[in-house]
């Protein structure tokens, strides 16, 4: 995938830079696309005349904004996501004495320009029943009606799932699946990587079928195999004695109140709990803690990536199982 995969829009970039007058330029792109970053560094430098600055800490989502680089930039150009998080207001914790409304962030979407209708063809061959969902990434959701029509030429009614808090219908975040609780078994998400989908199958309860406009791979995930792992997961942590509450540092994750909450529901019930603030959740950062298990109240994306951890890392609602406040089949709950 590289520029022109993607609707950058540098022109607008351009003229914002030159309307307001800025000097210096803060861009945050995700991961798979910083190969592009000096590449559209340079073309903005060199028409605006303006200092850009590159972020290179991480870029998951709307939640996870460089703070430090809009601090020392005139304006911040944010690639891959939509102001979900920022025009829906009660999203974002009020807790941080360093919260903003982030009024110099700009989000660029980065609209696909690939023609999803070959995949989803390719794709239609993995559908079980008559029915499927239809969720697509920010960068996708233009094509889902396009998907639909061509999913209707084969005969296969599509739904596209209304939005609860996400700003287009059939949109999907890490966080948030909403727009999956359709009247179909099976979902069909358009989009690239694995975590989407995954997350998907994991809390819908659905069947999956992936379909990468850029690959043209396919491939389904179950949900029954992702349930289980997160099962056994529960089942390590229910002897545990001592949790590390984790808090995350980034704005948009931010839920200390929360956290707070879940320590002293575990004072309650006679178990030691300390809260645990930081930046980013890896496996060698918590190394130091001696608890026997944490709980997470970041991303509810990262469950997967907490599987091969020692230590069981919990989600807020797998802990409720654990102290026995809520049931086993209560866990993966679309609201």
């Amino acid at each position: 995938m590289g520029k022109n995969s993607y609707e950058f829009e540098l022109e607008r970039i351009k003229t914002l830079i030159k309307e307001r007058e800025a000097g210096r330029v803060g861009l945050q792109l995700p991961e798979g696309l910083k190969t592009v970053a000096t590449e559209i560094a340079a073309e903005i430098s060199r028409e605006t005349e303006a200092d850009v600055i590159l972020s290179g800490s991480s870029c998951y989502g709307a939640c996870d904004i460089d703070e430090k680089l809009e601090g020392v930039a005139d304006i911040l150009f944010h690639f891959g996501h939509t102001d979900t998080f920022f025009s829906k207001k009660h999203v974002l914790s009020k807790e941080l004495s360093r919260e903003k409304d982030h009024e110099k962030v700009v989000f660029i979407e980065l609209r696909s320009t690939v023609n999803i209708k070959p995949v989803v063809e390719r794709a239609i061959a993995e559908i079980k029943g008559d029915c499927v969902g239809l969720v697509a990434t920010v960068q996708h959701v233009n094509a889902l009606e396009e998907a639909k029509e061509v999913l209707a030429c084969a005969g296969k009614e599509a739904v596209i799932g209304k939005s609860n808090n996400l700003k287009y219908e059939g949109q999907v975040l890490g966080c948030d699946f909403f727009t999956a609780k359709v009247p179909c078994d099976e979902i069909m998400f358009i989009g690239s990587g694995s975590f989407h989908p995954m997350g998907i199958a994991l809390y819908a309860g659905k069947r999956v079928i992936a379909a990468d406009p850029f690959t043209m791979q396919i491939s389904v995930i179950e949900p029954d195999d992702l349930r289980k792992k997160r099962y056994i997961v529960i089942g390590r942590a229910l002897d545990a004695k001592s949790f590390g509450i984790l808090i995350s540092m980034k704005s948009g994750q931010f839920k200390l109140s929360e956290a707070i909450a879940l320590q002293k529901r575990a004072f309650a019930k006679g178990l030691e709990a300390y809260l645990i603030a930081l930046e980013e959740i890896t496996e060698e950062r918590l190394l130091g803690f001696k608890v026997d298990a944490f709980v997470n109240t970041a991303c509810p994306r990262l469950a997967e990536d907490f599987i091969h951890f020692k230590k069981p890392v919990l989600s807020i609602n797998e802990f409720e199982v654990v102290l026995g406040e809520r049931s086993w089949e209560d866990i993966f709950i679309l609201q």
